[in-house]
């Protein structure tokens, strides 16, 4: 049997996001075939998060990398962080982009997928592509 997946999913230890996450993953088809890489504050460490990247990608031959995101994220100081919801969303873009081109740079053949997990005040998660993805 093949020891490879095809994906490999960087996001926060939250979980609030776990339904959600799973979710995602059944939907498209990720959910079995892929490395969850879960640390406080997802792309936050950009450079451990390379170096995750790297070992997916030579131990399991992944072809794509997904980067989630999130509201409220508390390694970023939580949304009171933030003036309001569009800078805490446009500070959380800036981040997954910059992370999203490092991988890009080290691993060209690499897809990646950056998406934005909105908490609301009720619990409920959606997961969509970042903003200015």
């Amino acid at each position: 049997m093949a020891h490879t997946c095809t994906s490999a999913i960087v996001h926060c230890i939250d979980f609030r996001l776990q339904k959600a996450i799973t979710q995602y993953l059944q939907e498209n088809n990720m959910l079995g075939d892929c490395d969850i890489i879960s640390i406080a504050g997802a792309v936050k460490n950009t450079d451990f998060i390379i170096e995750q990247v790297a070992l997916s990608k030579k131990l399991h031959d992944i072809k794509q990398v997904v980067l989630i995101n999130h509201t409220d994220c508390g390694a970023y100081g939580g949304s009171a962080a933030f003036a309001n919801s569009t800078e805490e969303k446009n500070a959380h873009a800036a981040e997954l982009k910059k992370t999203s081109m490092r991988i890009m740079e080290q691993f060209p053949d690499l897809k990646v997928i950056i998406l934005f997990a909105e908490i609301a005040p009720d619990g409920n998660v959606r997961i969509a592509p970042a903003i200015h993805e």
